[in-house]
Parts: structure tokens; C-alpha cells; sequence
């Protein structure tokens, strides 16, 4: 959907662009006329340099002048004459209603003045001059511009360009061909669904991986929708795109943020791809080399920018240079960390395949190895558009991982808090826990608190040993539970001291009552019978000071309780001196 609305939009920036140039009227083709023309011809383009007292006339004149031979990139800087001829064989039609429907068109690079010179057939020559600024009304999507040639040109040499400060990177008239109006609304339609197909996938991909780092916040997610936007905005400009929005923006401004904007996506895929792959995989060293070399490929474009005119053919050569260890660099990280046992570069590696192969042939283009092509002119565009698919599926592969990794960590972690609150022998929990979890309830009522001790039990480790001991207590701890339930918290503060917690209402003295009955009747750890003593206590409990006070009172009701002969229970009164006993109780059938 946002591809399909990315197309109705830049078609609809296209079509007014070039409302003016009428469809050509139809002509009627006898069996006896010749052949109509193709809608795009070729042309090939013969270079000479400028001289000084040099003119269009003079260069018309002069075939000779011109090399059809050498490549144009091997001529380097400067200022140029270049011919535009039909490739052998092509014919045209030269009906006076057809010619006016002719257009040049060529991308323009970086230069500071284009002339096109035409020559008519009466012989005059007519000379249309474009500076950066005047480019930009003429520019549609593919970054191509196209100029209407006048009703009488004689077409077959009679085309001639004339650039003034071309910094030749990548060619002088790039793409020369000559079109009808309906051939030329086709390309740029042709080039608008190319580009509006990429805008609507990294769109759509940008807003569904910057929620989902929203969510999980890993650093290779923003990453990643840093680099869409990178990608994004070098689309933009590179396409054409931005002089169409933005008709009186210079040429020169859209192929710096194209030079800027490509740096950007450079670096940030060295940086996605060393955030994605497991920290544990890649050497330190190898991540911050990663990161210089990105920042040279930024720097480099900055200083394109910035140069002076003398000095912009060296800063553009080591501009490309610093794209050609990318390739290479990436294969030696997906190599070490796959080697290092890495779960995600395999992913990673079909994601970055094919567009490897694309960074490639767009890099030996702009080193003059290979011609330019329909495949290499979109190369970067079809290069972009798999590795943000393929990252974005690659990346939900890495979220399940980072997923799994969390909930095993959560998990460790809730086992860890268990063990450190919990009594290992017990299962109730330890005097650490309980403190914690009676601070936090911070009740606005008083509590109270039954401190449990067993009566004796050493002579129960003396006389039945330690293991016989440990059941005792595991015993103790099942009836301090049961009886708890849900009206207090219990825990083992250590030994065979037990402590149980809750309000007034929760832990009546009949519950007191009860427990010590149920130690009395049940025969601990097999057949061991025992007492216990407990001693009371009560009041506000909101921060660790009053915990000790509360325990402190509970322990001297639990000291009166065995002093008085233990198998029993004591309830403190308001003062830490005064003790209540509840009284001892020999028997079960005192629990009422």
C-alpha cells in the first residue's frame, strides 16, 4: 500500500512537469514511407576539448576535432565539446509535425554550465545555456533531464553539448538519448514506479521496526532505521525526486546530498551489521575499524562537498575509495563471526548477498571498469531494497533470539530472587525475605507477630541426629503453613526458630493455641514428639527500626515463655516489660 501511494505520487509529480509536451500527431505510414522511428535512440557521444576562441559554428565545422574513441571518464576534468551523434543505421523521420516532439535526454552531472547547441536546417545554430539552478524545472524522476529541440533540426550531427567545470566522475553527458514526448513520459513513469516501489518498502519498513525498537529498544533496531532513512533520503536526491519538490533547488545541492547521503548509508549498514551480530562474536578491534571506515567514506563526502573546484577530482577519487573496502570487510565479519559460533550471521549472509553484488558492480563502475546499464544505473536502488527486506526478516530472526535470550534471563533471575528469599531446607521464607515483604506492605493497621521455637531441639540433633533434625524441621515449617495459610506470612529465621506475621484479626491468640496442639499431636520427622514456645508481640511496622523494635518485644515474650517452662505461648503487653502468658497447655483438647 505505501508503494502503491509512493507511485500515485510521484507520477503525479512527473505528468505536470511535462504537461507541455504535447503527444505527437499521428502520421500516416503508407506501405511506401519508411518505418516509423523508435522512441529512444542512443546516441554516441564524441568528446574534444575546449579551446580558447572555440565556437559552436567552428566546432560543427571541425569533425575531426572530436575523439569517438576514448572513453569519456578518461578525459578527466574540465571543460569539454561533446558531439552527440546517431548510432549507424538509425533513421528519422523528418515530418515537420514529428521533429517538434523530440526531445535530448541525458543526466546531468557536476559542472557549472551546460550549453546545447542545435543547428538548424537553414544552417543557423541555436545555443540554449543551463546553469545549475535552470537544471532543476527540467529534471524528472531518474534523475534525467529533457530538452526539446527545435521544429528544424536536422538531426544526425547536429547535436552538439558544450560543458563548462564537469568534474567527469561519472561521465560527461550521461545517458544521451533522443526521444519522442510519449517515449520520455514513459521512462520517467518507468523510473517513478522503480523509485516510488522503494520509497513505499522503506517507508512501511521504517515505521514497523522503529515501533518494534520502541518496544524491545536492541541498538541494531535503530540502527537499521537510521539506515532507511539514509537510504531513503539519497533516493531522494539521486532520483530527482528533490528537484521536482523543489524546483529551484540546485543541481549542485542534490548531487552533494546524494554524495552525503550515500556516505551515510555506508557507514550505518558497517554499523548495523556489527550491532546485529552477537557482541560476543566480533573482536573490538574489528567493530572500531568498522566504524573508521565509515566515517572516512563521510568525511571524504564532506570534503567533496567542501574543496575547492581545483581539488573536487581528487576529493571525489578517494571519495570512491573509501567504498572499496566495504565489500571485502563485510565478507571477513560474516567470516569471524561465523567462525566465532554467531547464531545470526547466517541470516545475516543471505540478507547481504545480493546486495554485496550490487555495492560491487556500482563500485567498478565508478572506477570505470564496467559501462554504464540499466542493471548498474539501478543497482544501488535494487541493492537497498533487498537488504532492507531481507535485514527486516533477518532482524525478526535476531528479535526471536534476543527474545528467547531475555525470557531465559528473566527466568534465571526469578529463579535466583526464589533461591535468595527462600529457606533451602524450608521452603519458607528466610528472615531477609520477610523483613523486605513487611516493609513493602506498609500496613496502616498494627501487626502482629508469633515468634515459634522448638522446645529442645538440640537433644532432638544429639539424640537422632542431624538428618532426623532437618525432617523435624521441614515438619515444623509444613504445620506453620498450613496453619498460616493466608492470613500472615511465615518464614524460618534460622535454627529452629520460625516466625509468622500477619494482623490483630489474622493471628488470634486461638490460632497461637492451635499451633502449639498441632506440634503436641503430630510425631515430627517419623516419630519424634516435641514442644514449642511463641512468644507475642504487636504494633506498627512501616520501616526496619520498628521491625526490630517489634521483634525485640516478641523475643523477650518468646524468653518468658521458656523461662516458665516452655510448651507455651506469651503475649507481650504495650511494654516491652510486661508479659501476658496465655498459659501451658498439656494437651490437644485445650484448642478450642
Amino acid at each position: 500500500m505505501a508503494a502503491l501511494v509512493m507511485l500515485v505520487v510521484l507520477c503525479g509529480m512527473v505528468m505536470p512537469q511535462h504537461a507541455a509536451r504535447a503527444a505527437p500527431s499521428p502520421v500516416a505510414h503508407s506501405p511506401f514511407n519508411s518505418p516509423p522511428e523508435p522512441g529512444a535512440i542512443r546516441l554516441h557521444a564524441c568528446v574534444a576539448p575546449v579551446r580558447h576562441g572555440d565556437t559552436a559554428a567552428k566546432l560543427f565545422a571541425s569533425p575531426d576535432r572530436f575523439d569517438c574513441r576514448r572513453a569519456e571518464a578518461a578525459w578527466g576534468a574540465g571543460s569539454y565539446w561533446v558531439r552527440l551523434d546517431l548510432p549507424p543505421g538509425s533513421r528519422l523521420s523528418e515530418d515537420p509535425e514529428d521533429m517538434p516532439n523530440r526531445y535530448l535526454r541525458f543526466a546531468p552531472q557536476w559542472q557549472r554550465m551546460i550549453t546545447v547547441h542545435t543547428r538548424l536546417a537553414d544552417g543557423r545554430i541555436v545555443s540554449r545555456s543551463y546553469d545549475n539552478q535552470d537544471l532543476s524545472p527540467l529534471m524528472g524522476i531518474g534523475a534525467a533531464v529533457g530538452i526539446p529541440l527545435e521544429k528544424r533540426v536536422r538531426l544526425g550531427t547536429q547535436i552538439m553539448v558544450r560543458l563548462d567545470g564537469a568534474l567527469n566522475a561519472a561521465g560527461l553527458v550521461v545517458e544521451p538519448q533522443l526521444m519522442r514526448g510519449t517515449a520520455l513520459r514513459g521512462a520517467e513513469l518507468a523510473a517513478a514506479a522503480i523509485f516510488s516501489a522503494f520509497a513505499g518498502l522503506g517507508i512501511g519498513l521504517f515505521c514497523y521496526n522503529m515501533v518494534l525498537w520502541l518496544t524491545i529498544r536492541e541498538r541494531f533496531q535503530l540502527t537499521y532505521c537510521l539506515s532507511l532513512l539514509a537510504m531513503l533520503a539519497y533516493v531522494w536526491a539521486s532520483s530527482g525526486a528533490m528537484s521536482l519538490q523543489a524546483p529551484s533547488t540546485s543541481q549542485v545541492l542534490r548531487i552533494e546530498t546524494s554524495y552525503l547521503m550515500l556516505a551515510f548509508v555506508g557507514a550505518l549498514a558497517l554499523q548495523f551489521i556489527t550491532d546485529f551480530i552477537e557482541p560476543h562474536c566480533l573482536p573490538a578491534r574489528l567493530r572500531r575499524f568498522a566504524r573508521n571506515v565509515g566515517l572516512a567514506s563521510i568525511a571524504a563526502a564532506v570534503a567533496v562537498i567542501l574543496v575547492p573546484e581545483a581539488w573536487r577530482p581528487l576529493a571525489d577519487r578517494a571519495y570512491v575509495l573509501t567504498f572499496i573496502p566495504l565489500p571485502p570487510l563485510v565478507a571477513a565479519i560474516g567470516m569471524i563471526a561465523w567462525r566465532r559460533g554467531s547464531g545470526s550471521v547466517r541470516v545475516l549472509a543471505i540478507a547481504w548477498a545480493m546486495p554485496l553484488v550490487m555495492a560491487v558492480l556500482r563500485i567498478a563502475h565508478a572506477l570505470h571498469l564496467v559501462e554504464l546499464s540499466s542493471v548498474v544505473e539501478y543497482s544501488l536502488v535494487i541493492g537497498m531494497s533487498i537488504e532492507a527486506l531481507l535485514s527486516s526478516l533477518a532482524m525478526s530472526y535476531r528479535i526471536k533470539l534476543v527474545t528467547e535470550e531475555r525470557d531465559q534471563a528473566l527466568a534465571d533471575e526469578r529463579a535466583a530472587r526464589h533461591l535468595a528469599n527462600v529457606d533451602g531446607l524450608t521452603g519458607l521464607l528466610n528472615r531477609r525475605a520477610l523483613l523486605e515483604q513487611v516493609i513493602a506492605w506498609s500496613s496502616p493497621e498494627p501487626l502482629r507477630l508469633l515468634l515459634v521455637d522448638i522446645d529442645h531441639f538440640k537433644q532432638i540433633n544429639d539424640r537422632h541426629g542431624h538428618l532426623v533434625g532437618d525432617e523435624v524441621l521441614r515438619d515444623v515449617a509444613e504445620v506453620m503453613a498450613m496453619r498460616a495459610e493466608l492470613r500472615g506470612s511465615v518464614a524460618r529465621l534460622g535454627g529452629e526458630e520460625f516466625a509468622l506475621i500477619g494482623t490483630s484479626d489474622e493471628l488470634s491468640e486461638g490460632l497461637a493455641l492451635a499451633i502449639l496442639a498441632d506440634m503436641r499431636a503430630k510425631a515430627m520427622g517419623g516419630h519424634v514428639r516435641l514442644t514449642v514456645s511463641i512468644g507475642m508481640a504487636e504494633g506498627m511496622v512501616r520501616c526496619e527500626d520498628e521491625w526490630r523494635d517489634l521483634y525485640r518485644r516478641g523475643d523477650i515474650a518468646l524468653y518468658r515463655a521458656k523461662s516458665e517452662g516452655r510448651n507455651r505461648a506469651v503475649h507481650a503487653g504495650p511494654g516491652c516489660a510486661v508479659s501476658v502468658p496465655i498459659g501451658p497447655f498439656v494437651s490437644a483438647a485445650a484448642v478450642a
